[in-house]
């Protein structure tokens, strides 16, 4: 028996990541678990891959497009007992699109949980936060079911979060059946003892957890097979893959020669957000990838092209910054007309320099002055890097800019093999980069440029999906 869903929720921070989390390590105690992500996330992913003990996989409708999605899907489920698919904020979130731009009744909506499950043809298990709620439950799941079966979703299951007692999940329990509605399946209880530290983009990076992470996981997956009936779970979840109509895709590679080139990945706790296909998809091209730490080689590994992907340069920028070994290689290797490509907090690694503001707050102790006044002094610390590019990178305390983002390529980076020049692409990032130096840029997003290119170096602040424009 093979079962698969999608945990979905009506929003962003109802325990959709807690959830995942702890029933994949409770399902992987005695099966094998696929595990995958709605969106373009790096962080829940690095969750998943230590709860399941298997490499989690993104799936984004708007930035792979629907055959990709199959594809990865249908592959990665080959061998596998169960496939736990975490959705991205509510439901029915994506991709904005106005009806005009659509024929379809009730459109679908690109990067949606919803448009994976009608794509993939996937149960749902949708997650409720219950706190300060009782019957009012089977309002929402009533409104969520409706809507559902509009797209032709199943909506299977519901799961309760922060429940305060058994009378508590009677009394939702007893709603959603007065109602006729998708069962309740089980619940997480409020307060429970596993908890997960948060930061700027959700959790912190699995390099950046505490050292009970593991502990932690295993309690909360104790949790769980008290309070859901798991049983119950994998009946209403029960899948028969459909049959994908994905055409072949093989690889056409213009690397006409007998050794295979060596392409060097940063990849330690300041670069980590690398989606997996990619790094796959390079190798089905012929690259042979190595990995290398920019916190502690001294050298770069003999190669022919270097990768450095996004992640957390400003929270080790003095570790970064003391290896000046490395960084010396680094700038000689662009200069020598190496090949390099690099994404958001790799392109800031490459610039000059990096600059914090870090603030620190002294309340007065004076009578006289309320107790919430608060003065601030904001120091600012200059960190060298690589100095590919003369251009500061200043990491801000706020949102600078997020979304999708589709454009056209002005040059090609160097692995970009196939003819296409429309690309898809997602923008996060939390700094702005003054540049001192007059570069080419090698993209356009709206018309405008984007991106700089200097010499064979390309570099941006997208985040780029290319495992299917390889071909």
């Amino acid at each position: 028996m093979f079962s698969a869903f999608c945990l979905t929720a009506p929003n962003s921070g109802s325990g959709k990541t807690t959830l995942s989390i702890g029933l994949m390590r409770l399902l992987a105690k005695k099966n094998a678990v696929q595990a995958f992500k709605c969106g373009p996330d790096y962080i829940d992913t690095s969750y998943h891959n230590t709860a399941s003990f298997r490499t989690s996989y993104n799936l984004d409708t708007w930035l792979m497009g629907e055959e990709e999605v199959q594809a990865v899907f249908q592959d990665k489920t080959k061998n596998c007992d169960i496939a736990i698919i975490e959705g991205v904020m509510g439901l029915f979130d994506g991709k904005f699109q106005k009806k005009a731009e659509t024929k379809r009744k009730i459109p679908s909506i690109p990067g949606s949980t919803a448009h994976i499950a009608q794509i993939l043809s996937l149960p749902l298990i949708m997650v409720i936060d219950c706190k300060g709620m009782a019957q009012s439950i089977s309002a929402v799941v009533r409104g969520f079911y409706e809507q559902s079966k509009e797209y032709g979703l199943n909506l299977a299951g519901i799961i309760a979060n922060n429940v305060g007692s058994e009378k508590h999940y009677a009394m939702l329990k007893e709603s959603l059946e007065t109602w006729n509605l998708p069962p309740l399946l089980g619940y997480l209880p409020k307060n429970s003892t596993a908890s997960f530290k948060e930061r700027q983009l959700g959790l912190s990076h699995i390099f950046r957890t505490n050292p009970n992470l593991e502990k932690n996981i295993d309690e909360l997956a104790a949790i769980l097979s008290e309070h859901i009936d798991i049983e119950k779970l994998l009946s209403v979840t029960q899948y028969a893959p459909p049959s994908f109509d994905i055409p072949a895709r093989p690889i056409k590679t213009s690397l006409k020669i007998s050794k295979a080139p060596k392409i060097g990945i940063a990849y330690d706790e300041a670069f980590c957000f690398y989606y997996p296909q990619n790094i796959e998809a390079l190798k089905r091209m012929g690259y042979a990838c190595s990995f290398f730490s920019p916190l502690k080689d001294k050298k770069l590994p003999n190669v022919e092209a270097l990768y450095f992907g996004g992640g957390f340069p400003e929270i080790y920028a003095e570790k970064l910054s003391k290896n000046t070994q490395l960084r010396t290689e680094i700038k000689n290797f662009a200069e020598d007309y190496g090949d390099i490509f690099a994404e958001c907090g790799g392109y800031m690694y490459l610039c000059s320099s990096l600059k914090i503001k870090s603030d620190t707050k002294s309340k007065t102790k004076k009578e006289t002055v309320p107790a919430q006044k608060v003065t601030e002094q904001a120091k600012t610390k200059q960190y060298p890097l690589c100095n590919v590019f003369q251009a500061t990178a200043t990491m801000g305390n706020k949102l600078r800019s997020l979304g999708y983002r589709e454009g056209i390529f002005l040059e090609k980076p160097f692995f970009w093999q196939n003819g296409q020049k429309t690309f898809h692409g997602h923008e996060f990032h939390w700094s702005d980069i003054e540049l001192h130096a007059k570069y080419d840029p090698f993209l356009e997003v709206n018309q405008k440029p984007f991106g700089i290119r200097y010499k064979n170096v390309f570099a941006s602040y997208m985040h780029f999906y290319f495992a299917h424009l390889l071909t």
